[in-house]
C-alpha cells in the first residue's frame, strides 16, 4: 500500500509546515512586548491544533494504536520516521516513534522499512559521534 503511505507522508509534511508556521507566530508575537493579546491568541491556536497536526489521528493516542496493531497508525508511523519531518517535539516524537513501532506486530513489509530507518539512524549517529567538534 505505497500510496497509503505516500498520502500520510504527504499529510505529516504538510502538518509540519502549519505546526512551523504556528510556532513562528508565538515567537514573533512574543518578541514584541506591545503584542501580549497576539501573542495569547498564536499560543492559544498553536496548542489547540498541535495534537492533531503532530500525528495523522491525533499524537495522544498514536502510541497506543501503534501498539495495538492498527494498521493505519502503524503507516503513519513508518511514514513519519521514514519522512522525518521537522517541527516543535518532532525529534522525540521520532525517537518515541522508532520505539514503539520495534514492539508493534508489523508485516514484512513493514518491518523491512523500519530496518531501513533504524540503520540510516544509527549510520547517523556514528557519523555525528566520529565528527570533530566545531
Amino acid at each position: 500500500m505505497a500510496g497509503c503511505n505516500d498520502n500520510f507522508k504527504m499529510t505529516i509534511l504538510l502538518n509540519a509546515e502549519v505546526i512551523n508556521r504556528l510556532k513562528k507566530r508565538i515567537n514573533e508575537t512574543f518578541a514584541d512586548g506591545k503584542r501580549r493579546v497576539e501573542w495569547k491568541e498564536a499560543c492559544r491556536e498553536f496548542h489547540a491544533k498541535y495534537e492533531e497536526l503532530a500525528f495523522p489521528g491525533g499524537e495522544r493516542t498514536a502510541y497506543k494504536r501503534i501498539l495495538s496493531g492498527d494498521y493505519n497508525a502503524i503507516e503513519a508511523g513508518l511514514a513519519f520516521i521514514e519522512c522525518r519531518p521537522y517541527f516543535f517535539r518532532s525529534g522525540y516524537m521520532f525517537k518515541d516513534l522508532l520505539r514503539k513501532l520495534k514492539k508493534a506486530p508489523l508485516d514484512d513489509g513493514q518491518q523491512q522499512r523500519l530496518d531501513i530507518v533504524i540503520k540510516k539512524f544509527k549510520d547517523y549517529k556514528a557519523q555525528r559521534k566520529a565528527a570533530p567538534p566545531h
